[in-house]
């Protein structure tokens, strides 16, 4: 992937200067929209790289998860550019409403045709790992909008070509970036909801608990903690209550826990397993204030 990664930010950063040299030589504000949307890419798909990169160092006393968070950072970077970038777009498309540009139409439509083929290719090369990796998923829509984007700029030419309305330029760009904007949007909250280490959406964690206590020798649970490291990476902390017996004999209780969470997307799991409780009663820790020395009281 970091191959693909690495040809995408090459294609993106030429589409950029062919754009941006089109825009001005065409003259239109939908057109140079689009190669500010392509600059976006160029960096996101920059930090993105950069990001892969550094996710494959190992786990060490430094980082104990290793560096899979710095994918997530660069995601929600990427989310808070596309949504910069949409409002920059809109203020200036707003200008364009009142001005009387001239609009070359044939350069228009021969650059954003190239520009819709490159971010088709670029789209193709990022596909494949979009599903599983936040960060690779807010560059792949970064591209995915820009190809809109070239088609939306594609229809503005044709309009302003047959029918010599010039406000299509600024309304196409109007449109461009509400896309951006939707797609930034998502990425930011998808990037805040790891970093807050919110419970996966599609996990009910009552559900979870219920399996749990089904499993044969579980007394009961508490202190039940659901999290992301990455949308990849799920892990889980739980206090098990079981009955008083020794350590050894837990070990197939552990076997048959881990398996129950694996069918949730679970693999990360650290099971405490007690004879009694640590006081909270309830099946998620409502105590995590610090104490009086600074640390949790459990």
């Amino acid at each position: 992937m970091t191959k693909r990664m690495a040809w995408t930010f090459t294609v993106s950063c030429l589409l950029f200067v062919f754009e941006l040299v089109g825009g001005l030589l065409s003259g239109s504000l939908a057109l140079l929209s689009d190669a500010g949307h392509v600059l976006a890419d160029a960096l996101s798909l920059g930090l993105s790289w950069f990001a892969l990169v550094i996710a494959r160092r190992p786990p060490s006393a430094k980082a104990s998860f290793g560096y899979h968070r710095v994918g997530i950072l660069v995601a929600l970077l990427n989310g808070t550019t596309l949504v910069v970038m949409s409002a920059l777009i809109i203020r200036e498309a707003i200008a364009r409403f009142t001005a009387s540009v001239p609009i070359h139409t044939t350069e228009l439509l021969a650059i954003a045709g190239a520009g819709l083929v490159a971010n088709l290719v670029m789209a193709a090369l990022l596909h494949r790992g979009h599903e599983h990796s936040l960060n690779i998923k807010s560059a792949w829509l970064h591209v995915l909008g820009d190809s809109l984007a070239s088609v939306g700029v594609i229809g503005a030419g044709l309009v302003i070509r047959f029918t010599g309305f010039r406000a299509a330029d600024p309304i196409a760009s109007v449109l461009i970036a509400g896309l951006i904007l939707v797609s930034g949007w998502r990425v930011l909250r998808r990037a805040g909801s790891v970093l807050l280490e919110l419970p996966p959406q599609d996990l009910d964690l009552d559900e979870i608990a219920r399996r749990i206590r089904s499993v044969p020798g579980v007394v009961g649970i508490h202190d039940l903690h659901v999290w992301e490291i990455t949308p990849r990476i799920r892990a889980l902390a739980a206090h098990v209550q079981v009955e008083d017996q020794q350590l050894q004999a837990t070990q197939p209780l552990l076997e048959r826990l881990r398996a129950e969470l694996c069918g949730f997307g679970i693999e990360h799991t650290t099971l405490q397993f007690e004879c009694g409780d640590c006081g909270n009663g309830g099946t998620f820790c409502n105590r995590l204030e610090p104490s009086h020395h600074g640390y949790p009281d459990h």
